[in-house]
């Protein structure tokens, strides 16, 4: 281990698997409490032969390839990390899929799965490390190591991104050696305790091929980063070499980068078609489309599919007034089809949308249609397969592209293949699409019946069966599995789905998926859906519901993007709706994600502030429209593809599901509030799409002072300054742009600054902001 440290070791004490260095530890140099890093050796001591493990947890953003362990002696397995002072979760990743807990930890938290995590809480237990330049030692654990897109990014055919990280204060310079020739790195950022590089090389050739490596540099040390380990012995034998043969150009959509995604809850935005609403009278519904007699409750539990008459009552979505307990209304249907979103996309393409994002379109039993009946069949009451086409024509006419929601994991109880078990049982042609583990299915289900006793399946929610993809594995099991090498396809599942996906593709004209919970279907399965569905278009967005780091996820052979709730909306939510964090705190939580993916991942990243899944920003902050406009703000002038859950531009409120899914409020226009709101909307949207800057220019930090923060987003053809005040009064702010012009414009009021040595002073009101061109 590099950096510098010294300590008076006294006697070791565990802290489960976890262990800190005793007694007095004496500090080089000036550093601060807040700086300082500890040295955490994490052990783990496995029961059975395991091929590999790793070390995930809040450290490291859950990533499950960054933090390799190694194997110590014959019994156990090891890892030192660096980190400050505070409480941090952690699970060992065994083998790939199996998430261990260290139970010896002295504190644990919930998983939200079930199971639990372990936690350590780091202190003066724990050595302490300087870091100093010129020092003649480098700190070493947790730089990356491995040929991966955290290091090597083939933004195209003939351009290169190289990247690395080096502790904050530690190096004095970093080159990247290609070819034999030393060419010095940029330092492009930091957080509390990284340093981050990157250099772009233009290839000569498309087929150019070179070996290279990179080379850490303090004083008169140095050090080299080579394929599996950092040395300060130059080792020939592990230089990387690179090839588009052995990492393919990772090429994101144009139309993407360029794009503000717009969710539909297609049963709650208009209802266009009458003729098609629900009258339940398909056979799934038999038994649970009667209300509870006059006077009484339902049961326990018990379903009640209706359809609401009038639009705009939401009391329900609230609180069920058929249940004795008051837990919200589940199953009502308010109508919204194709139809209606049809007649609204004039008023979608004057906000500026260019793609829609529906939720499950699928006949289902459900009004959020995760529970599918048939994946090749569009629900008839939101519209026919030929009405469908007709309504992709007009999106596409309009250049509104259309990307649908999959939930591949499971399907519905009603599906066929399920129904074909449920009638069949062992004799079922489609027996082995499901994990089956008790049979039969009692009929009817008696009194403390739990579904997941019998079949393996969502959450152990009865209605959703899981799909079976691997044979020889348990759900859990197969879902870590890489390579379809060292899986036991169930082919009969896999094709069906491969080929759903070119249905919607190829058949409906659809632009891409939203693919719910990705990781609870086996990995190796996405490699081929991805090469099915590039292969008929190959532009097309492919986009996974991953809620944290999605280092493993984002690929050319996998998904172009994630919901970005990791490095989006989870600091977007501390920032402007708690204001838990300050702006410094904000910058850096909200760039983890601009120094882990790659830049033509960032630019198509799906940056959600609101969804299905969680409650309205707008509720959250208790109907502040000053602090949802500021964040919209934001939203539409950073890096990333804007989205907008259908109606927040409007001011909709609601709580958690179902109440966020609440019916578009089509009398908008009645209240001023509301009409200007969406106007604002409007006009970020006109400005960002008529600054390219703003899609896929360069991202800088400028201005981090309290809960004042500024950047700058510039490319070759403009750039602009914005500066936004989270503070619950208005600020003078003086900034330094770095630029070399006379003068900036406020694009959201007109007003010009003047600027002197690239600086500039303005006045920011209250929760407000300005974007400067």
């Amino acid at each position: 281990m590099g950096g510098k440290f010294e300590a008076n070791i006294g006697e070791n004490e565990q802290v489960g698997n976890v262990f800190s260095l005793q007694n007095s530890i004496d500090i080089v140099g000036d550093i601060s409490e807040i700086e300082a890093l500890h040295h955490v050796k994490f052990h783990y001591k496995p029961e059975k032969e395991i091929t590999d493990i790793y070390l995930a947890g809040s450290f490291n953003g859950w990533n499950q390839k960054m933090t390799k362990m190694h194997k110590a002696d014959d019994n156990h397995y090891e890892v030192s990390l660096l980190l400050k002072k505070g409480k941090y979760s952690y699970k060992f990743l065994v083998n790939g899929s199996e998430w261990v807990a260290d139970m010896s930890a002295a504190q644990f938290e919930d998983d939200s799965f079930g199971g639990k995590n372990s936690i350590i809480e780091v202190d003066d237990r724990f050595p302490k490390i300087v870091l100093e330049k010129q020092a003649g030692m480098i700190t070493t654990s947790g730089i990356p190591t491995d040929q991966s897109l955290q290091t090597i990014n083939p933004i195209s055919k003939k351009k290169i991104e190289f990247k690395t990280k080096v502790y904050s204060g530690d190096v004095e310079k970093v080159y990247l050696n290609k070819g034999g020739e030393l060419i010095a790195m940029e330092l492009i950022g930091n957080d509390d305790t990284f340093d981050y590089y990157n250099r772009i090389i233009n290839l000569t050739s498309t087929d150019e091929e070179f070996d290279y490596y990179f080379v850490l540099q303090d004083g008169e040390k140095k050090y080299y980063i080579l394929d599996g380990k950092i040395t300060d012995r130059f080792e020939d034998e592990k230089i990387f070499h690179y090839s588009s043969e052995i990492l393919k150009p990772f090429s994101t959509p144009d139309w993407v980068k360029n794009g503000i995604i717009y969710q539909i809850f297609c049963d709650r935005f208009y209802n266009g078609d009458k003729s098609n609403d629900q009258d339940f009278s398909e056979w799934y519904y038999k038994g649970v489309n009667q209300p509870p007699q006059k006077g009484k409750y339902l049961p326990d539990n018990k379903q009640y599919f209706h359809f609401v008459e009038d639009w705009y009552d939401i009391s329900a979505l609230k609180s069920n007034p058929n249940r004795a307990d008051g837990k919200p209304d589940w199953w009502s249907f308010y109508g919204g089809d194709i139809a209606g979103v049809r007649q609204k996309l004039p008023y979608l393409e004057d906000l500026g949308i260019t793609i829609i994002y529906f939720n499950p379109l699928f006949e289902a039993k459900s009004n959020h249609k995760y529970d599918a009946v048939d994946y090749k069949k569009l629900d008839p009451h939101f519209a026919s397969a030929e009405d469908f086409k007709e309504f992709v024509t007009d999106a596409h006419s309009r250049g509104i592209r259309i990307i649908i929601d999959c939930a591949f994991n499971h399907t519905g109880e009603t599906f066929f293949a399920f129904q074909d078990c449920v009638k069949n049982g062992k004799d079922a042609k489609h027996w082995h699409w499901y994990e089956w583990k008790k049979w039969p299915i009692p009929d009817p289900p008696i009194a403390d019946f739990k579904p997941i006793d019998y079949y393996d399946c969502w959450w152990g929610v009865g209605e959703m069966p899981n799909l079976n993809y691997d044979k020889s594995m348990g759900n859990t099991s197969e879902n870590g599995i890489k390579d379809v090498e060292n899986a036991d396809p169930n082919w009969d599942v896999v094709n069906y789905v491969l080929d759903v996906g070119e249905y919607w593709i190829k058949e409906m004209d659809i632009d891409g998926f939203r693919l719910d919970v990705p990781n609870e279907v086996p990995f190796w399965f996405w490699k081929l859906f991805n090469k099915r569905i590039k292969s008929i278009k190959p532009d097309a967005y492919l986009v996974g519901e991953i809620w944290g780091n999605a280092t493993d996820w984002v690929d050319p052979e996998i998904f172009d993007a994630v919901m970005n709730y990791a490095f989006f909306k989870d600091p977007v939510m501390r920032f402007f709706a708690m204001q838990s964090c300050n702006a410094k705190t904000f910058d850096k939580d909200i760039k983890q994600g601009l120094f882990t993916y790659p830049v033509q991942v960032n630019q198509v990243m799906m940056n959600l502030i609101d969804s299905h899944d969680t409650n309205r920003f707008l509720e959250i902050v208790k109907g502040n429209l000053a602090k949802l406009k500021l964040t919209a703000l934001f939203e539409m002038t950073y890096v990333g593809t804007p989205h907008i859950w259908y109606g927040d531009e409007i001011g909709m409120m609601g709580a958690h599901d179902p109440d966020c899914r609440r019916p578009f409020n089509w009398k908008y226009g009645e209240d001023q509030e509301k009409t200007s709101l969406k106007n604002y909307y409007k006009k970020l949207i006109h400005i960002r799409k008529e600054n390219s800057c703003l899609r896929t220019g360069s991202f800088k930090t400028l201005l981090t002072d309290g809960m004042v923060y500024g950047y700058l987003r510039q490319d070759k053809n403009n750039a602009i300054v914005v500066v936004i005040n989270n503070y619950p009064k208005s600020q003078k702010v003086e900034i330094d742009t770095g630029q070399k012009k006379n003068s900036l414009e406020n694009l959201l009021t007109g007003k010009k600054y003047s600027l002197k040595n690239g600086k500039f002073k303005i006045d920011l009101p209250t929760l407000g902001g300005a974007i400067l061109k």
